[in-house]
């Protein structure tokens, strides 16, 4: 073995190691491993060409590597080879899929059923228009002796029938409707090999300088691995899954690694507004917890925060508190597949946010998803319910040393609340995320080196009575209702 092959393995080696430890961190939704990569891969005007050169990449693809590590996570009944036992020059010709132009789901499953409605009352109202037909005839013979006529409905004459074959054919033309109706069935063109693998490719492009969309880059390259490996293609439920970016001049090939988010794996009971795990622990990462730090989550909904602190290895005490009882009980039934170990470390109480149970400065570092109001809450609401929380976190953590990491989507109401309590709070970093289409704000707060001012909780107190329906009030009096909880991601 030379010089070069031997730093190959080498490297090889390094990253299936580092892989195993990438799939563990905790702030990662998917992962995959980079096969190929080009920072300046030129495209032309013509698009045949375009489409070859994409087929033609498959050959400069890494594929042992993918496929090695690709092993690691999954398996398969049969051996897969890393490289064809006939490797084939020939990729294909370049294909250009019939692709529709998109069209809104809403708007045409309206219109399909729109359709689905106005073929049932046209077939009604002619089976009305022809019977009245033949009742207009069936007058005209009723002087006549034999059998009496009725008519079927379905042809353009109407024919008259005895009754006796009536059903039959009826039925007929029942069944020759349904055969008619039913969609063909679908025929593979490529014969499947049960040894073989299934796989799909899913491009993502960004640019406008291509003469291209993703789904006809991907059928040419998935067609080109076709013709290279011979995997069957699979859409759904695959083996395999191959992703191609395109993004200006940069192309990348890669193997998924992951065939679901990987933030479902700390979390088994699901609110309306669950907190992703990974993003919990983002927020966790922020506010650099230390041993011995008391942790809290006054609104912790499903208990995202306070799983991710206790499941991080940092030696600190988390405090999960909720106004409703449904969110408690998620906590709760998330809290049963920890270690007794880990549990210790965690206590999930009931309270209002503004009103909290704590003494004052006994609490390192606050943490919270506060509620946007646009799945649960309101925005309203949360011009109460900012401010008040604010200053009640404010008297219950550490002066000077304290940290607080809010999330929410409603950005002005907390930069207004903010600057009302400026004396307590200052903004030491802004970050913005996009959770769920939405471009939330993540920030970072220090509690100041001023001491509480107990007439300023009185304050907030008297303007919670004067306020009608205000947060203070409906959260004792609304506290079972799941739609006023105040929950992660709201």
């Amino acid at each position: 073995m030379n010089n070069r092959s031997k730093a190959i393995s080498k490297a090889h080696h390094v990253q299936v190691v580092l892989t195993s430890k990438v799939a563990k961190l905790r702030t990662v939704d998917n992962f995959r491993v980079l096969m190929f990569y080009n920072s300046n891969y030129t495209f032309s005007d013509d698009q045949v060409e375009n489409m070859r050169k994409l087929r033609n990449l498959v050959s400069e693809v890494n594929w042992p590597l993918g496929i090695q590590i690709w092993k690691r996570f999954f398996s398969f009944e049969h051996n897969i080879a890393a490289v064809p036992e006939n490797i084939t020059s020939d990729f294909g010709e370049p294909c250009f899929p019939n692709i529709q132009p998109p069209k809104s789901a809403e708007k045409s499953k309206r219109k399909s059923k729109g359709n689905k409605w106005k073929k049932k009352r046209e077939l009604k109202d002619k089976l009305a228009k022809d019977t009245d037909q033949v009742n207009d005839k069936n007058e005209h013979l009723d002087g006549v002796q034999g059998e009496p006529v009725e008519a079927l409905c379905n042809t353009d004459t109407v024919q008259l029938l005895p009754v006796d074959a009536k059903d039959n054919v009826q039925k007929d033309c029942t069944e020759s409707v349904e055969v008619n109706a039913a969609k063909k069935p679908r025929v593979r063109e490529n014969p499947w090999n049960p040894l073989m693998p299934s796989f799909r490719v899913t491009c993502h492009r960004t640019g406008d300088s291509h003469n291209f969309d993703s789904m006809t880059a991907a059928a040419n390259f998935g067609g080109a691995i076709y013709c290279y490996f011979g995997w069957n293609v699979k859409m759904t439920e695959f083996d395999m899954e191959v992703l191609l970016n395109i993004d200006e001049h940069q192309v990348a090939v890669s193997m998924g690694l992951t065939k679901e988010s990987l933030h479902k794996r700390d979390i088994t009971t699901f609110g309306p507004t669950t907190l992703r795990p990974t993003v919990a622990n983002g927020m966790l990462r922020l506010c650099e917890i230390q041993t011995g730090d008391i942790v809290c989550d006054p609104m912790c909904g499903a208990g995202s925060i306070p799983i991710q602190g206790i499941l991080s290895g940092q030696q600190s005490f988390h405090l999960a508190g909720e106004i409703g009882k449904n969110c408690l009980n998620r906590v709760r039934s998330n809290l049963k597949f920890l270690s007794s170990e880990s549990t210790g470390k965690v206590d999930a109480i009931r309270w209002d946010v503004c009103n909290l149970p704590l003494r004052d400065k006994s609490v390192d570092v606050f943490i919270t998803d506060l509620p946007f109001g646009v799945r649960m809450g309101h925005k309203v609401e949360n011009w109460r319910l900012y401010p008040g929380a604010l200053l009640e976190m404010a008297r219950v953590v550490q002066p000077e040393s304290g940290r607080c990491c809010l999330l929410t989507e409603d950005q002005k109401c907390l930069f207004r609340s903010l600057q009302k309590w400026n004396k307590y709070w200052t903004r030491s970093k802004t970050l913005v995320i996009n959770l769920g289409g939405l471009a939330a704000g993540v920030f970072v707060l220090s509690r100041t080196r001023l001491p509480f001012n107990m007439e300023d909780r009185l304050t907030m107190l008297r303007e919670f009575k004067r306020t009608k329906g205000g947060h203070h009030k409906d959260s004792r009096d609304k506290g079972d209702n799941p739609e006023t909880s105040k929950g992660d991601d709201s």
